[in-house]
């Protein structure tokens, strides 16, 4: 799940932060919104306002039925707006012949187990920089921070950040970002695919 750096530091510090994270937050910081008691990870993505278009992308990827399970993950969940910024090359992504290719860009969205903001800042700071997850899909995502500010990166190349404190959910938590971790050469393919198929 970690890199070597998170994952030592992760196994001394991490059960504390999350104790920490669940009982106070620094001033002037809303920690994050507890979801009730029987919400998934998928459910409290139905259920936000503006999360609509990734809750659709993750039920055509086939990755609901996972959020809705036993497994405990956290989610980066790129908002409405994140989706609508990606244009019409992004919107081919939803399409069902680009399913293969939103399988595995959702899957680099998600990592396992149950990682508040609060816990990253604070392995941030322990760490004195960067700390770096692997994802479910076997790329890596790289955190920072800028004041209160988290931002996160996908393999050192486009970033986002933190939109909120987030949801904690029954088996995860589910974390707003501000733009979705999608490598601009993606969308590019599924519009020379859509392109592609129009010609032939």
């Amino acid at each position: 799940m970690f890199n070597r750096t998170w994952r030592s530091l992760a196994l001394v510090t991490l059960p504390a932060s999350l104790a920490l994270a669940a009982c106070s937050s620094e001033p002037g910081e809303a920690p994050a919104t507890e979801a009730t008691d029987r919400d998934t990870v998928a459910q409290a993505i139905a259920s936000a306002g503006n999360l609509s278009t990734l809750s659709g992308a993750l039920t055509d990827a086939q990755l609901a039925g996972v959020l809705d399970g036993s497994g405990s993950y956290t989610i980066f969940a790129p908002t409405d707006e994140a989706f609508a910024a990606l244009g019409e090359s992004g919107q081919l992504l939803l399409e069902v012949e680009q399913r293969p290719l939103l399988v595995g860009l959702m899957r680099e969205h998600i990592v396992p187990g149950h990682i508040t903001p609060d816990a990253i800042r604070q392995a941030i700071d322990a760490e004195g920089g960067p700390v770096t997850m692997t994802t479910m899909g076997g790329g890596s995502l790289t955190f920072s921070r800028e004041g209160d500010a988290i931002s996160v990166s996908r393999d050192g190349t486009n970033s986002a950040t933190f939109a909120s404190e987030g949801t904690e959910a029954g088996n995860g938590v589910v974390i707003p970002i501000d733009a979705a971790l999608i490598p601009q050469g993606a969308t590019n393919a599924g519009a020379s695919d859509e392109t592609g198929a129009a010609a032939q």
